[in-house]
């Protein structure tokens, strides 16, 4: 058994590894893939000497030599895919091996002798996979950044970027190996591991360093009353206080009508921040955890009986707590620190400590309460959906009082809560990771002068999400020293809009919102969108070809990475469709073809149609549609606000 735990990858892939049956599929998805990546790369920028740890890996070893993996099984088949994308040396032939899955062994070996998965057989048991390879390729490396940089950019750049990275990848990517001894119970010791309890959460430290710093015992009670509330992000916040009212008839001086009416109003949709101090039914628990140490040692947080009843008004928060704390930091003091504040929630409590003295506990708890009303009230959240495309849906709503509580739209005209809707899910697919969500940072940060929830009109609302869009997408499309006539020009010229795959993720979101504002408007309709029928903006993170790159040829050459020939797929279906011809992608009787797909892709299909092909012509018609529409922004807004 090694002393020297700690690995490189270049030492890591020096032996083979067996995935042996008890363990699940591979199960990491965008986030978790997208997370490790920008790690890596953010330390890479910030010290390219010093090693970075990604974790432990678990292993026992079996007589002939391989380890079986214990624990740590989805970085490794992780690094795994990375390291055969970037092509390293070490990562020629597979080191990873299943036991009793021959499609996986299968997957593997085709991605391993070709490079690549584009004439890998599909097979929904190796999905997961082939999602996995897409998301590696296209995952944005630094998301605080505008800089569209992935890792297919720098394979494709071959420059120093990608030196610099795959050095850094294999020689300071640091796993911790773990060997277990031979006469270990595996079963038992993976089922200990699988059932250990987590760590304390940065945020949970936080509560306990904010809650130091209150004297007295009553506000702590106060404090941690509503701290918990805001923690948890997928319920509603006045589900989490109670409505039971007190009525003493001997003396009505005693009588109290509960928690919710005294914070949200009578009706439930009002916010009286100040009122934080008079509530009154504090759980005996939390009465109870007013020191340090009760705190650290109890990471249970109580929900309220109406809140186990209530639960088919939870939904799925964009954002966690640990990041949403860090919104609230940024708020409330960056013009007070020299240095910026990341909207990133490792640095929470690094945070803290440079901003600790300017911080007032019970000052900060009721802004906190502030933007939590507010975030639940203006931001989507995800609702399950069985009948919905992936089985959920976009939701804005607000609550009211209706035989006790109830959630209604926020906004009472239903194509002004549509348009609001569309607005704040294209920039949530867009900006989909739960860190560097800087366009939240800026509608939050919109309501820091509106006291009076209810005086908040639609149209401003949505004048402010359009103005972002806008400037986001003037901000970045360094076209401007190009005119129109030469942005309609299709050349080998390399802008903005034509970048292949590295075409932007927002440009293809904000073509599509474009298309459905304008199809809303039957004056001065300028775009070609008559078919154009409602959708949902949806996890749509994989460029695709319309005419395949497999067709290229000396005619096209030209065309294929133009906006005209692309648009924006789900991981799932570009893998389905992979080298299936125009025709066939836009076939009506065919199975791509939905009447709710997204605007762009969809006229493209109909383009198709119509023509009975897609070729040189048709791709210039389309780019030049979609151009002329892009030049007339500001004024597709203006009329449709």
């Amino acid at each position: 058994m090694e002393n020297n735990l700690e690995k490189k990858l270049t030492q890591i892939f020096n032996d083979q590894y067996i995935l042996p049956l008890y363990q699940r599929n591979f199960a990491w998805g965008d986030e978790e893939i997208s997370q490790l990546l920008q790690d890596i790369y953010e330390s890479l920028n910030k010290n390219s000497e010093r090693n970075y740890y990604i974790g432990s890996l678990v292993v026992l070893k079996r007589k002939n030599g391989d380890f079986e993996i214990i624990d740590g099984q989805q970085r490794l088949t992780a690094i795994t895919l990375i390291a055969k994308i970037l092509g390293l040396d070490y990562a020629k032939e597979p080191k990873l091996f299943y036991d009793s899955r021959p499609e996986v062994e299968a997957f593997f070996h085709s991605f391993y002798s070709k490079g690549n998965i584009n004439n890998v057989t599909f097979d929904h048991k190796i999905e997961h996979l082939i999602n996995a390879v897409n998301l590696i390729k296209e995952a944005k490396l630094s998301p605080s950044s505008d800089e569209i940089s992935t890792i297919e950019k720098l394979i494709s750049e071959n420059g120093d970027n990608l030196k610099n990275f795959k050095k850094y990848f294999s020689e300071k990517v640091i796993l911790v190996r773990v060997e277990i001894p031979e006469d270990t119970d595996v079963a038992n010791y993976f089922e200990i591991m699988n059932n250990r309890g987590e760590q304390l959460q940065k945020h949970e430290i936080l509560k306990a360093l904010l809650i130091a710093k209150i004297e007295n015992p009553e506000q702590r009670k106060f404090f941690a009353k509503i701290w918990n509330a805001c923690s948890q992000m997928n319920t509603p916040i006045q589900n989490l206080f109670f409505v039971n009212s007190i009525t003493d008839k001997e003396n009505p001086a005693n009588n109290y009508a509960g928690d919710r009416p005294l914070l949200f109003g009578e009706k439930y949709d009002q916010l009286f921040v100040d009122k934080i101090f008079e509530i009154k039914n504090i759980e005996n628990e939390e009465q109870k955890k007013t020191n340090i140490n009760d705190i650290l040692n109890n990471q249970n947080i109580n929900k309220t009986d109406e809140e186990k009843k209530s639960s088919r008004f939870m939904a799925e928060s964009i954002i966690d707590f640990p990041n949403f704390l860090m919104h609230i930091f940024k708020l409330l003091f960056k013009d007070k620190i020299t240095s910026d504040i990341p909207l990133n929630e490792k640095y929470l409590i690094t945070t803290f400590k440079t901003i600790e003295n300017e911080v007032n506990p019970m000052d900060f708890i009721q802004k906190l309460l502030f933007y939590r009303t507010v975030f639940d009230r203006f931001i989507i959240k995800s609702s399950n959906d069985e009948k919905a495309e992936d089985n959920f849906r976009w939701s804005l709503e607000r609550p009211t009082k209706y035989e006790g509580l109830d959630y209604i739209n926020t906004f009472e005209n239903q194509a002004e809560q549509e348009r609001a809707i569309k607005a704040l899910s294209m920039l949530q697919v867009t900006f989909r990771t739960r860190i560097y969500k800087n366009w939240l940072q800026d509608v939050l940060a919109w309501f820091s002068d509106k006291n009076e929830l209810n005086e908040v009109k639609v149209n401003d609302f949505q004048q402010m999400l359009d103005r972002w869009i806008l400037k986001y997408y003037n901000d970045n499309k360094n076209n401007d020293k190009k005119s129109f006539n030469d942005l309609l020009k299709i050349d080998n010229e390399t802008n903005y809009y034509s970048q292949g795959t590295s075409t932007p993720h927002f440009l293809f979101n904000f073509i599509d919102y474009l298309y459905w504002v304008e199809s809303k408007s039957k004056k001065n309709n300028t775009t070609n969108i008559d078919s154009i029928v409602d959708f949902d903006f949806k996890y749509r993170n994989s460029v695709e070809h319309h005419l395949p790159q497999s067709f290229k040829n000396e005619e096209n050459k030209d065309f294929i990475d133009n906006l005209g020939n692309l648009c924006l797929v789900s991981k799932s279906a570009n893998s389905r469709m992979n080298n299936e011809d125009p025709a066939g992608k836009a076939s009506q009787t065919g199975k791509y073809y939905k009447k709710d797909l997204p605007p762009k892709q969809k006229t493209m299909y109909d383009l198709t149609n119509t023509n009975s092909k897609w070729g040189k012509e048709e791709i210039k018609q389309h780019y030049k549609d979609v151009v002329q529409m892009l030049e007339k922004r500001n004024d597709i807004f203006t009329r449709n606000s």
